[in-house]
């Protein structure tokens, strides 16, 4: 068992996450909804918190760049809910959002939301889903 632990710390039969989203297309007015998924690995395991985060990539119009596109976080959402996946077992936690302000960097190529639960002394878990946002 202490073996499994320190495998999981670093990332080894860790816990897996699938983040689905009510629809792909939302009004900028409207609520994003979705599920997240967890998926437990070979321990039970700590969630701390998980924080979803909404990106819009964009194309790099710098020909002298190292980087063809930028990513630039619109909008954050922490879900400080502390809760325990045990080994094996799935869980599913919905969650459900306003955007406020948001402020685009221009015209993104796309826009998605990003996952990370965040385990103490463990690597984390990440997922992305792509989505639209009517403006």
């Amino acid at each position: 068992m202490m073996f499994e632990k320190l495998l999981t710390s670093i990332g080894v039969g860790n816990l897996t996450i699938d983040t689905r989203l009510e629809k792909t297309t939302f009004n900028e007015e409207e609520p994003i909804k979705g599920k997240v998924i967890f998926k437990g690995g070979s321990c039970d395991l700590k969630v701390e918190y998980i924080m979803l985060s909404l990106i819009e990539r964009v194309n790099n119009q710098n020909e002298d760049s190292d980087f063809s596109e930028f990513d630039y976080e619109l909008h954050k959402h922490k879900v400080n809910k502390s809760f325990l996946i045990k080994k094996k077992d799935h869980q599913e936690y919905e969650f459900e959002f306003k955007l406020e302000q948001i402020e685009f960097k221009g015209e993104p190529e796309e826009i998605f939301l990003k996952t990370h639960v965040h385990i103490d002394q463990s690597v984390g878990a990440d997922d992305e889903e792509r989505l639209n946002i009517i403006r």
